[in-house]
């Protein structure tokens, strides 16, 4: 296993309620396998619910506190129903994860039409705030929470995405600066995380895989170092960070 795939457990989340959007899968499962590792209790939420269920029996299984609920991050009262659901189920929410979205579509600017663009911005920059605003007066009457965006390396760096999935990524971190000025006075905390590829979304050829490889100097170590990085945020030492993003993307994009 790889040193950026090891985990430590510590515990460091006992008492602790996070959902994790999109955690039937790739970086989201991860997330929700670390967390509840570490003694949170985790709300699995994912448009893809028995996956979701799947994966929260598996958790259970090996002792964790997990449940699952279906949403559709892009429609606000499903948002909301799933605040509601973790309230009910586990009785607070300390943590949101907003993962869930599209994977980086292909699509060439001239070409793409309404209804791509539409999808695209509705489901990866709407919908993670509508999750956002729906656990929001929650967290504000608890003076407590942290809130984590999975925004994209697709935000600072042009490769052969969709410009609209580009779009979407950047307005994570203008939506990330924007609410953590405006919430840090409630106790709540919102930072984002710009992760690299992974090597879990679309398969990719043999040849796709060694030009990757190429232009990341670490390596594509799959979904692991992206959940570190929210276990950091979340935890004791994302004590004092507010409106940051950080780069997790294996050497490919470097600066902030």
């Amino acid at each position: 296993m790889s040193d950026a795939n090891k985990v430590t457990v510590t515990r460091s989340l006992e008492g602790k309620t996070a959902i994790v959007t999109g955690g039937a899968q790739g970086i989201g499962r991860s997330i929700a396998e670390l967390f509840a590792h570490e003694g949170a209790a985790v709300m699995i939420a994912d448009i893809q619910i028995r996956k979701a269920e799947g994966v929260a029996e598996e958790l259970r299984a090996s002792g964790g506190r997990v449940q699952a609920v279906h949403v559709d991050i892009a429609q606000p009262d499903s948002a909301a129903s799933m605040a509601k659901r973790t309230i009910d189920e586990f009785g607070h929410i300390d943590i949101l994860i907003n993962n869930a979205g599209i994977d980086a579509p292909r699509g060439k600017a001239m070409e793409i039409d309404e209804a791509h663009w539409r999808k695209v911005i509705d489901t990866d920059l709407s919908g993670p705030w509508w999750c956002t605003k729906a656990v929001l007066p929650h967290m504000r009457e608890r003076k407590t929470g942290r809130i984590v965006f999975i925004s994209s390396i697709a935000a600072r760096l042009a490769e052969d995405a969709s410009v609209a999935y580009n779009t979407a990524k950047a307005g994570l971190i203008g939506l990330t600066i924007g609410l953590s000025n405006q919430v840090e006075q409630y106790g709540i905390l919102v930072n984002a995380i710009a992760p690299g590829a992974i090597g879990t979304g679309e398969p990719m050829t043999p040849e796709e895989i060694r030009d990757d490889e190429a232009r990341y100097p670490l390596r594509i170590v799959g979904p692991r170092p992206i959940a570190n990085a929210c276990l950091y945020l979340v935890g004791e030492g994302g004590d004092w960070m507010s409106g940051s993003v950080l780069n997790v993307s294996g050497g490919r994009w470097r600066g902030y």
